[in-house]
Parts: structure tokens; C-alpha cells; sequence
């Protein structure tokens, strides 16, 4: 699992959009993080395919993506979708499990 090294702004409870540092064994496994993390704490992960690739001075690979904070009104529209999506797995007998 990628570890979370470094989140821009430092006081990033007051912003609506984050930058955050990654390192991972590749692309999947970061975003992964990213997206975890983004979860967590009420955020939306920016829909990037590759994050990018940052090389520190002592060699360390890290990914770097964005991730911005949910409006009330995203969150809204989430949850309604969510309904709609076990309402429909409910009508055809399928299970369905939530990350919640």
C-alpha cells in the first residue's frame, strides 16, 4: 500500500484543493493511496490516470495527484447515486458492498 508522505498546504483542513505526495511501487498503487486518503477526509481524488512522477534529491520515486474537497451538494448527489445503485442491485439479487 502507497504511504502518504506530504500533503500541500500543510494546514490543509482549511482548503478546497490539496496536493499530496505518494510513495508507491507504481501509478495503481498510488492512486490507490490517493484515493483512500481522499475518502478519509472528505475529498474528491482529481480524475488522473497517471499522477505525476517526482524524483527526490536522495533518489526517493514519489507520485504526486490533487484532490479537492467535497461541496455539500456533491455529497448530496453521491449518496443519491449510491441509493440508486443498491436500490438496483437489490430489484436483480445481486449483492452489493460498500467502501462505507
Amino acid at each position: 500500500m502507497g504511504k502518504i508522505t506530504k500533503i500541500d498546504p500543510k494546514d490543509w483542513k482549511k482548503a478546497n484543493i490539496v496536493q499530496i505526495d505518494v510513495e508507491a511501487k507504481d501509478n495503481r498503487e498510488a492512486i490507490d493511496a490517493l484515493g483512500n486518503w481522499a475518502w478519509k477526509h472528505g475529498f474528491a481524488r482529481a480524475r488522473e490516470n497517471f499522477l505525476r512522477i517526482i524524483t527526490r534529491p536522495d533518489g526517493t520515486r514519489i507520485f504526486r495527484g490533487g484532490c479537492y474537497k467535497l461541496t455539500d451538494e456533491e455529497k448530496t448527489a453521491i449518496d443519491l447515486n449510491f441509493q440508486a445503485i443498491t436500490k438496483r442491485a437489490e430489484r436483480i439479487g445481486g449483492a452489493y458492498k460498500s467502501r462505507r
